[in-house]
């Protein structure tokens, strides 16, 4: 299974660290094809709003940096792990800029998707969707928030499984992200 794994953790965050430590220890033990992405090390520009990525370029964004990379992989994959701080319920903004920009991944058309309008999905298929939020404390409103988002954007991306986590310094990371991952199907190597 090819896993692209977005690592959105901070430099010196070490509690970050060590939930994308254990997500790629997860699935690189359970035989998966894991490429790692550093977030805070991709160029990647604020999306323009532009819809060149469908009337110019159909299906590549026109600003010329990472994120056409990133992209390219992410639709290639069979899953997209994201895992990072959560700020005000939402992702840190070089994720967010990354999630942002995946939008060429649609189409410009839409459908009705459990009775709500959602972009077309451009390819035949897209990957599963597995997030993993990291906060100093677990605050009921901040996770519940995260936890929406995430499955919204399972939604517009068209994954066809999502499982979301919010992981606390004092939580047991590789117990959550092995919940996670076994939430979409997809086999760890992570001991019970």
């Amino acid at each position: 299974m090819r896993v692209v794994l977005l690592d959105g953790s901070l430099a010196g965050d070490a509690a970050g660290a060590r939930v994308v430590d254990e997500m790629f220890r997860a699935l690189r033990d359970g035989g998966h094809d894991v490429e790692r992405l550093v977030a805070r090390q991709l160029d990647v520009r604020a999306c323009a709003g532009c819809f060149g990525c469908w009337t110019k370029h159909p299906g590549e964004c026109v600003i010329d940096d990472d994120a056409r990379r990133v992209a390219a992989k992410v639709i290639d994959a069979d899953v997209y792990a994201v895992v990072g701080p959560v700020r005000f319920g939402t992702y840190d903004w070089r994720t967010k800029r990354v999630m942002d920009r995946m939008i060429g991944l649609l189409l410009p058309f839409f459908t009705m998707i459990r009775g709500e309008v959602h972009h077309v999905q451009r390819y035949p298929r897209h990957p599963a969707l597995v997030a993993i939020g990291t906060v100093e404390r677990h605050e009921a409103a901040t996770d519940r928030t995260f936890e929406t988002l995430v499955e919204r954007n399972a939604i517009n991306l068209h994954a066809p499984a999502h499982s979301v986590s919010v992981i606390a310094a004092e939580d047991d990371a590789a117990g959550a992200v092995r919940a996670a991952l076994d939430a979409i199907g997809v086999r760890t190597g992570v001991a019970a």
